[in-house]
């Protein structure tokens, strides 16, 4: 899901200076839940596995999550509200397994609870060499289209995307924040635009462990959704030598945003 993939991108920022060489696996848990602006809650629940491998200036990710869908059919799951036009999305027959509707009105606002896999994103980031207390990373990253679009778990199309975050420390806290633009490929179904999005926050170390706070705003994907608008807070710490576990909770500010979510992630150093 989109936005537990950039929540975990910007987090990871505040540890990019104690990276070590070596593969990484995590698994974590995200649900969310809000209306979008509709009449109708939709529930995502994502559970995704992720596999890092780092080695020198360079960092390479891979995530694919199963997902639990449960709402609108209208609401794609990092989109938020869009014009899908698939006769079998969720609630409208096939999608979920039901026989389909032989006269069926593709833009209604029907509801359904689908699951399986999603899109499997992938990123390779370059940290720029610097002096001192601060450093650039520089991301391209790609969604290849592996969920269902007839679930409406996804758009069916493959995005394709550039960011370049900051961080730094400052009196004992760090700062981060980034940009970044998605070209969102189109489907048959689905018509999106591409986004500009940008993020800003801080942590600050706890023993072991830290804690902080992130804004992140994204330009919404379609003239059917609003803005993203959305703060996360977060508290990262240690489970074993190699582990760490990563909590969140995050709250919408936005109709582009779910109302609330929450989510966990469990990374170990292989």
């Amino acid at each position: 899901m989109k936005r537990f993939a950039a929540c975990l991108c910007a987090l990871a920022v505040a540890g990019a200076a104690q990276a070590e060489d070596g593969f990484s696996l995590g698994v974590g848990a995200d649900y969310s839940s809000g209306d979008y602006g509709s009449d109708t809650t939709t529930r995502i629940l994502s559970i995704p596995v992720s596999a890092k491998y780092e080695s020198g200036d360079w960092t390479f990710k891979g995530s694919l999550p199963w997902m639990r869908v449960d709402g609108d059919a209208n609401v794609v799951p990092g989109l938020g509200t869009v014009n899908n036009s698939n006769p079998n999305g969720r609630g409208r027959g096939n999608g979920n397994g039901n026989n389909p509707n032989p006269n069926p009105d593709p833009t209604a606002p029907t509801t359904g609870v689908t699951s399986g896999i999603g899109d499997l994103r992938l990123s390779a980031t370059y940290a720029i060499p610097t002096q001192g207390n601060w450093g650039v990373d520089l991301t391209g990253n790609v969604k290849l289209a592996t969920a269902d679009e007839d679930k409406g778990l996804g758009t069916g199309a493959n995005d394709y995307g550039a960011a370049v975050d900051v961080f730094g420390t400052v009196g004992g806290s760090t700062l981060f924040g980034g940009v970044s633009y998605n070209v969102l490929g189109d489907s048959d179904f689905i018509d999106v635009d591409s986004v500009f999005a940008t993020n800003l926050g801080v942590s600050r170390p706890a023993g072991n462990s830290s804690y902080g706070v992130m804004y992140d705003w994204r330009q919404a994907a379609s003239d059917d959704s609003d803005d993203r608008s959305e703060i996360t807070g977060f508290f990262t710490m240690p489970a074993g030598d190699a582990s760490k576990v990563q909590l969140y909770g995050t709250a919408g500010l936005s109709d582009g945003s779910p109302q609330w979510g929450v989510g966990v992630n469990l990374t170990t150093r292989l």
